[in-house]
This record gives structure tokens, C-alpha cells and sequence, in this order.
């Protein structure tokens, strides 16, 4: 339950902690990129201004409005006046030829063009012309009158539209916010007076990567901070569950000890207590009974203590020696049978040429030892059978050691070679779980690999790999 809140509290920061830094990347590249060459920006405003000072739209596009406006005015004014289902078809078909007119005679290209070489600016720059608003005012009463704005229909493409109004000239796209150089309502005088609305869009291709471009150093360091603080995170977790796995492996090893420890030494105590009564000292039979117990248990102690030392002292630093691995497991076997009772039985198969090994002989006893005691004390069978036997593959050799144990669960099969862990919860099976952790620090001393095949209540089967290169003389099959 700890575990899963303390990995719960951990992602959540860690999301909060995304978010935040995605919020602020985020809002920096939009004041980068609103920033972006404001002082073209500026400038071309300022020119485009001049240019248009006495003008509208571009060179020559006021005389195209008042050509067109002055002579439908009247018009205008009358179908305002008395039906406006006519006003408002009117107003579209004078919309429609204004702007056509704009299009067709736009001088908005020699316009440009002009500014960016007087100032000397980017050559690549592109821009957009777009008409937004009509508003005419017959008198001062009913105020200005709109007959066209970017709601108005039209017999324009869709791609001759665009939400700041039609397009009169130019090849920028899309027009925003952010690359509109300026917003411009000019106002005539007809018979009757009028003003106009339209805009200037200017901006580079791919803008938005150069930006992102500028940015790329803020990218690589919030990326940095985020894979710091991820792996800050890991470490800390990782560290954590280390600590954990070896307080709990210290806890079943203390709680192990007191068992294995407690249980020989508490014995011998009571039984030196009774070797001081007269009673017990003038029974000779009882007398060699305690005697006996003390015995067995100093001799359970004092292999306890062995296991523990071997384990401690255990290095590198072993004794190699040319062995024939069949007659090394055929010895161990032999010697192990004393202490099987029938009906079970030890049996081995030996392979049926000689294979010559470089291994240490006592390292080697002591690790196959520690299996074939694991394969009889964790089997609950009525008939309790373990099997060796040897195999050949291009690789090598592999040494079986199978039962008809208990078996283990799949998750188990990586922790038994840990040290003091103890897989069965079966406290009638004495051990400190030190037995499996030995035998792959004598598989690894050597340069062995072990695997292991298992099946829960059915038994299980370790496999020992040793390599072509350590067998010094073999018989081909």
C-alpha cells in the first residue's frame, strides 16, 4: 500500500512538474514569436503609411472607391430608404465590383516592393492586402451604415476569404495576429461620406520554425531539466526499494537466525540443566540421550555457522583442477545416499563419454550439494525422487538436477539466489536461505550460468551451463 502511494505521489509531481514546465516553454514561445521582427514591423508600417498618405488601399485605389461609390449612392440612399431587401442586394453587387475592381487594378505589389528594397529588408518577405469594412452615412440621424464586412456574402472563393476580409493582393498565409503590420480605416468624402476598412499582413516563410529555431536552446534545457529530474526520480525510487528489499531481506534473516539459532541453543541449554540433576546423572541411558541431543544440536549449530562463514569468505580465488564431471556428481551422489530411506531415491545417469572440467572439486560438491539438499527437504511428496544427469549441446554441457518437489511460482524463480531469501513459508523447514544464494556465487566464480524449469505442486528441474571452452578433453557423440 506504501509503495503504491509513494509511486502515486511521484508520478503526480511529476506531471504537475510537466505541466508547468510545458506552460512556461509554451508562453515563451508565444511572446517570441509575437516579438518577432517588431521592428520590421514598425518600419513597414511607417512606410506603408507614407506610401498611402493621400490614398487609399494602395497608389491609385482611392479614385477606384470614389469611382465606384459616388455613382451608386443615391441608389443606395433611396433603397435604404424605402425597401431594404433591395438595400441589401445593392449593397452586395456594389461590395462585389468594388472589390473585383481593387483586385483587378492592385499596384499593391510595386507598392511593396518599393519599401522592402528602399529599407532594405528581406527579400523573402511576403504580405497579404485584405478589404474588411464598408460603412456609409447618409446623414448624421441614422449614423454609418455597414454594406459590407467579413459577414457579408459574397461571390468570392473561399480561398479569396479570410476572416479579416477579402483579399485585394498578396500570398501570405495564413494572415494573424501576430504578423498583421497594421489595421487602417480612411474615411471620403462624396456627396455623401463613407470609410473604409482593410489591413496588411507581413511576415517571412516558415516563421514559425525560425522561432522555434531561436527557442531550440529553452527546448534542449527544460528537456535536460526534465530528464534530470526523471532520473533524479528513478534513482530515488530505485535507491528506495533497494533499501526496502534489504530491510526486509535483514528482517527474515534476523527472524531466520533467531529461529534456526534459538531452536539448537535452547535445546542444548535444557538439556545441560538436566545433566546437573542426580536423578538424571544416576540413569546412565538417559545421561547418553542428552548427550546425544547436545550433540545433534551443537553439530545443527555449527553447520549453520559453516554455511555463514562459507558464504562470507567465498572469492575469487579458487582452486582449478582438471575433474571428470562424471565421476564428481557419481561421488556426491553416492556419498548423499546414505541418508535417503527408501522408497525415495537419488538417482544419476552418467553421459556416456568422459568430460574433462576445469573446476574447483570441493566448490563444486559443495554447490551441488546445496541443490540435492533443496530438492528433498522442499518436497512434501510421499515418494520423494531427484534425478541428475548431463546433456550435450553445441554450446556445451548442461548438468539436470531434477524433482517432484513442490515447485515454485514463475515470479519466484529470479529471487531464490538471493541472499537469506527464503521462498517457503514453511517454518517446519529449517534453513537461512543462504544455500541457493551460495550456489550461484560458486556458479559465477566459475563462469557457470543455471536456469531453472518449474511448475507449481509438479517439481522442479536446474540446469547447469557449462561452456565448450572450459571442457579440456570431451568425446564427440
Amino acid at each position: 500500500m506504501k509503495n503504491r502511494i509513494y509511486k502515486s505521489v511521484v508520478l503526480l509531481s511529476f506531471l504537475i512538474l510537466l505541466l508547468v514546465q510545458f506552460r512556461l516553454t509554451y508562453n515563451s514561445y508565444v511572446l517570441r514569436d509575437r516579438d518577432y521582427s517588431v521592428k520590421e514591423k514598425t518600419l513597414i508600417n511607417d512606410e506603408y503609411g507614407h506610401s498611402i498618405s493621400e490614398d487609399k488601399v494602395y497608389k491609385g485605389g482611392g479614385k477606384i472607391i470614389d469611382s465606384i461609390l459616388s455613382k451608386n449612392m443615391p441608389a443606395l440612399k433611396k433603397a435604404y430608404l424605402s425597401n431594404r431587401k433591395d438595400f441589401v442586394k445593392l449593397s452586395q453587387n456594389v461590395s462585389n465590383t468594388l472589390l473585383k475592381t481593387l483586385r483587378k487594378e492592385s499596384t499593391m505589389d510595386s507598392v511593396f516592393q518599393s519599401i522592402v528594397k528602399k529599407n532594405g529588408l528581406d527579400s523573402n518577405l511576403q504580405y497579404l492586402l485584405t478589404f474588411q469594412q464598408i460603412d456609409i452615412n447618409f446623414d448624421n440621424i441614422i449614423g454609418d451604415i455597414t454594406i459590407f464586412d467579413s459577414h457579408t456574402d459574397t461571390n468570392f472563393d473561399a480561398g479569396q476569404i479570410t476572416p479579416f476580409g477579402v483579399i485585394i493582393d498578396g500570398k501570405l498565409s495564413p494572415p494573424n495576429m501576430q504578423n498583421r503590420v497594421t489595421n487602417l480605416s480612411v474615411s471620403g468624402k462624396l456627396v455623401y461620406n463613407y470609410r473604409v476598412t482593410f489591413n496588411l499582413f507581413v511576415d517571412s516563410p516558415g516563421r514559425t520554425l525560425k522561432v522555434a529555431y531561436q527557442m531550440l536552446p529553452t527546448f534542449l534545457l527544460v528537456a535536460l531539466c526534465i530528464i534530470i529530474i526523471v532520473g533524479i526520480n528513478y534513482y530515488t525510487y530505485i535507491s528506495w526499494m533497494r533499501q526496502k528489499k534489504e530491510t526486509d531481506v535483514k528482517s527474515d534473516f534476523l527472524n531466520s537466525i533467531k529461529h534456526e539459532f534459538n531452536t539448537p541453543v535452547t535445546t542444548i541449554l535444557v538439556a545441560s540443566k538436566s545433566l546437573h540433576e542426580d536423578e538424571v546423572l544416576n540413569d546412565r541411558n538417559r545421561v547418553n540421550t542428552l548427550i546425544n541431543i547436545v550433540e545433534r544440536q551443537a553439530r545443527r549449530l555449527h553447520a549453520h555457522i559453516n554455511q555463514m562463514l562459507e558464504v562470507s569468505e567465498m572469492n575469487n580465488n579458487i582452486n582449478l583442477e582438471e575433474t571428470d564431471l562424471n565421476y564428481a556428481v557419481l561421488t556426491l551422489v553416492n556419498d548423499y545416499k546414505i541418508k535417503i530411506h527408501e522408497p525415495n531415491s537419488l538417482t544419476f545417469d552418467p553421459h556416456d563419454s568422459e568430460i574433462l572440467v576445469m573446476m574447483d572439486p570441493f566448490v563444486f560438491t559443495t554447490m551441488l550439494q546445496n541443490i540435492i539438499d533443496n530438492s528433498f527437504k522442499h518436497n512434501q511428496s510421499e515418494v520423494k525422487i531427484t534425478m541428475l544427469f548431463i546433456t550435450k549441446n553445441k554450446d556445451g554441457y548442461i548438468l539436470h538436477i531434477k524433482d517432484n518437489g513442490n515447485g515454485m511460482e514463475n515470479d519466484m524463480k529470479e529471487k531464490i539466489f538471493d541472499k537469506f531469501f527464503r521462498g517457503g513459508k514453511d517454518s517446519t523447514v529449517s534453513g537461512l536461505g543462504l544455500g541457493l544464494y551460495y550456489v550461484k556465487q560458486c556458479l559465477d566464480i566459475h563462469g557457470w550460468k543455471i536456469s531453472i524449469n518449474t511448475t507449481p505442486e509438479k517439481g522442479t528441474e536446474f540446469l547447469v551451463f557449462i561452456p565448450m571452452g572450459q571442457i579440456t578433453n570431451s568425446t564427440n557423440d
